[in-house]
């Protein structure tokens, strides 16, 4: 059976495991050229004026393919646009837990998040080289695909306290057991915004605790820090719950 990678047939000697060549800050940079433009679809000419690049560059190229893996803009007739992912990371108040996101977008990045998840990552370089090769980055590419990784663990907070011997989730409710996540969410939540949030059986009201916390943020008044790590806790909700 062939095996594909964003629909491209892999050879011999091709990687079998999505990943970027280069960093996620890449990928905000076009996300960011994307909302200078207009935050519309854009003709790839277009984006690269926006970005003051060249767009027949290898760089370019680079940058555009790495924003598509991370998730944060798709091409459709040609153009570039910004997919809502990419609004998040785009804006500094959201910009936080849209890393995260889009870390975890990236199949290498979330299989070995999931693979070393608490425990210790293998040594570096080439200990993390070889399980990246196990994991199916062709054997000429994990050094670009480790450093790419580095970097934007580091970026997008999963090497918190510059300890960086293995990956954490930038929050604190991951590792909690699931009927006890909701409970310290709504106790955080509401000591952070001064209101209380009373939780039974996943339900606030009949209502879902991330909707909650959608009505919440729409009565204004809480801080960017603050609302950005509510937006987070949504995020990490939705995703439990799918």
């Amino acid at each position: 059976m062939s095996v594909t990678i964003n629909g491209e047939p892999v050879t011999k000697g091709r990687s079998t495991i999505a990943f970027p060549y280069s960093d996620l800050s890449d990928a905000i940079r076009i996300a960011e050229g994307l909302l200078k433009g207009g935050g519309v679809a854009m003709a790839r000419d277009q984006l690269a004026a926006a970005m003051s690049a060249a767009p027949g560059s290898g760089s370019f190229n680079q940058k555009v393919n790495t924003a598509r893996i991370f998730g944060v803009m798709d091409s459709s007739g040609g153009k570039y646009q910004l997919t809502e992912l990419g609004f998040e990371i785009a804006d500094p108040a959201r910009q936080r837990e849209a890393m995260i996101t889009a870390f975890l977008n990236v199949p290498l990045y979330r299989k070995a998040f999931e693979e070393f998840k608490g425990k210790r990552l293998p040594p570096r370089p080439h200990g993390l080289e070889r399980a990246f090769e196990t994991f199916g980055v062709a054997p000429k590419q994990v050094g670009n695909a480790r450093l790419a990784f580095e970097k934007s663990a580091r970026l997008a907070g999963f090497f918190p306290n510059g300890d960086e011997d293995r990956l954490v989730m930038p929050f604190g409710i991951a590792n909690a057991a699931p009927d006890e996540q909701e409970p310290i969410i709504a106790a955080a939540v509401g000591t952070a915004v001064g209101t209380g949030i009373a939780t039974a059986g996943g339900n606030v009201l009949g209502k879902p605790l991330e909707y909650q916390l959608i009505d919440l943020l729409d009565r204004g008044g809480i801080s960017a820090d603050v609302e950005a790590a509510i937006w987070t806790l949504v995020r990490f909700l939705k995703a439990r719950n799918e």
